[in-house]
């Protein structure tokens, strides 16, 4: 499989891509310096995100952050027979 320019460059492989050859350092420098700055077009948007919310107050109030959901609790399996026994009688004769 051919890896497309674009691809090559993706950070999540960009490491496996060094390591092969396929890419070097200059090359990434090379892109990251043609990269038009764009900071002055960025927009600031605030987002609720009340489970942080809620972190970040009970964390700050010193109180515990409590989850509103329960967990029903599973009893532990029963342990599995050994194998290697060959006495179906679970070795009640000696």
């Amino acid at each position: 499989m051919r890896d497309p320019d674009t691809f090559k460059y993706d950070v999540r492989v960009r490491e496996r891509m060094l390591r092969a050859g396929r890419v070097n350092t200059d090359d990434i420098a090379r892109l990251l310096d043609a990269l038009p700055d764009l900071e002055a077009n960025l927009d600031i948007v605030t987002l609720n995100q009340p489970a942080l919310d809620a972190a970040a107050a009970g964390a700050g109030a010193g109180g515990a952050v409590v989850a509103s959901a329960t967990r029903q609790s599973v009893p532990p399996s029963p342990p599995l027979e050994d194998a290697s026994d060959d006495d179906p009688d679970d070795g009640d004769n000696a």
